[in-house]
Order: structure tokens, then C-alpha cells, then sequence
């Protein structure tokens, strides 16, 4: 069994995958050169790791990018974007679902994340101190 296939069996409802646009869609969008829009073209959620593939139209320019949140503690409802990935997917593949993985699971080897455990300090009730201009 591939590790994603054993992490959706293993998360159960904390694995969700949702893809909103068919690759002839989003051809449609990049057709659209004049315009300035960003879309969200499918999401994976693996535990607190979650990738967001978007398309994007600005200024005559076309492309897709990957956005990585977590969750900062595993109740929360609210994700964090860690990184943005650009030229991050392929809207055509075959297998959406496993495109997001493999790009997922090379972010998470790569900095060290978990699809179950949050090891980020956890910033609530702690100030920031502006640093002064000299």
C-alpha cells in the first residue's frame, strides 16, 4: 500500500481531498489574459497539512502555485500559510489527488512537518517588540 493511501486510512475524516475545476477549466481561465484572478483548483487536507493548488491570471500572465498551511495546534480551525510554491502542480494529470501528495509530502520530509502532531511554540499572550529605528 503507498504511503498516501496509508495515511487516508489511517487519518479517516482528517483526510479530505476536493478538486472545484476539471483541467479543461482552468484552460478556459489561462484564456483570459486581460483579467486578474486566482482560484483555488483543489485541495488536500492530510491531518494538519493542508496544500491548496491555485490557478492564476494576472497582468498577461498565467500560472499555478501551491500555498502549504498548518494548523498551529491540532483543535484549531484556523490554518497558517508555511509556504508558497511556484509552478507547483499539473492541472492535466490523470491523478490530481496524488500530484497534491507527492507535492505535500516533499514539503513535510523537507522542513520537518507532521501530519499529526503541531511542533510549532504556540504564540498566544506573547508580545512582539518592535524593533526602533536608530
Amino acid at each position: 500500500m503507498n504511503e498516501r493511501k496509508k495515511l487516508k486510512k489511517e487519518l479517516g475524516r482528517k483526510y479530505i481531498f476536493k478538486k472545484f475545476m476539471t483541467a479543461g477549466q482552468v484552460r478556459k481561465l489561462f484564456a483570459l489574459k486581460n483579467q486578474r484572478l486566482e482560484k483555488i483548483f483543489a485541495t488536500l487536507t492530510v491531518g494538519n497539512v493542508r496544500i491548496n493548488a491555485l490557478v492564476f491570471v494576472s497582468h498577461g500572465k498565467t500560472g499555478t502555485v501551491c500555498d502549504i498551511l498548518v494548523r498551529d495546534i491540532p483543535t484549531s480551525e484556523q490554518w497558517i500559510c508555511y509556504d508558497t510554491i511556484q509552478n507547483g502542480f499539473r492541472y492535466g494529470v490523470f491523478n490530481t489527488e496524488q500530484e497534491l501528495f507527492n507535492i505535500l509530502n516533499k514539503e513535510v520530509k523537507k522542513y520537518g512537518l507532521s501530519y499529526t502532531e503541531c511542533n510549532f511554540e504556540i504564540l498566544e499572550g506573547k508580545e512582539l517588540k518592535a524593533i526602533s529605528s536608530r
